[in-house]
């Protein structure tokens, strides 16, 4: 009979320890990178939609202003696997639980820049949902990609995919699925 008020006891305890026990909210980062602004316009939303800090992914050099020469020069980049130098930034994504990561999409896998974020950062344990924008094409390998620079995390492969800057209240819906409930 005593073992069984001991362990009401305890039982008790520890119901009532973490009855009192604060919730902890995860921390969300919106890192997107974004050259003509559509995947811009989709960070912002999803920012506001969740809470999440945003973080617009830099790179060091800007691109060319010219058509001509910023195709020749993406082409270049996306044959040779090149990863440009991405600009300092005061926000560190490794201090974050969830990552919205929003890319456009280019010749069917994300953007360079995207994947020297990818490469820069140990986000190994984070819960990573990435984001695309395209001119029509789909979100060709853009997941996949990221799932596979991103080791050792939780990437969801239902990400959010958009023509143009894909914002409104079907957006807003699927960010807190995403988020199921928490915020």
């Amino acid at each position: 009979m005593k073992f069984i008020k001991v362990l009401a006891l305890i039982l008790t305890i520890t119901i009532c320890g973490y009855a009192h026990a604060e919730p902890t909210n995860p921390k969300v980062l919106v890192a997107y990178y974004s050259l003509t602004g559509k995947t811009e316009k989709t960070a912002d939303a999803i920012a506001q939609a969740s809470g999440g800090t945003l973080y617009k992914i830099r790179v060091e050099k800007a691109y060319p202003d010219n058509k001509k020469e910023l195709r020749k020069e993406l082409d270049k980049e996306i044959a040779e696997n090149y990863l440009p130098e991405l600009a300092p930034s005061d926000i560190n994504p490794e201090n974050y639980d969830i990552i919205f990561l929003g890319s456009p999409v280019w010749g069917n896998h994300i953007s360079q820049p995207v994947k020297s974020f990818l490469t820069k950062y140990n986000l190994s344990g984070k819960q990573i949902i990435p984001f695309v924008t395209h001119s029509g094409g789909g979100r060709g390998q853009s997941f996949n990609d990221i799932a596979s620079l991103c080791t050792n995390c939780v990437v969801d492969m239902d990400g959010w995919s958009s023509w143009g800057s894909g914002v409104g209240r079907k957006l807003d819906k699927w960010v807190t699925q995403q988020l199921g409930g928490i915020k």
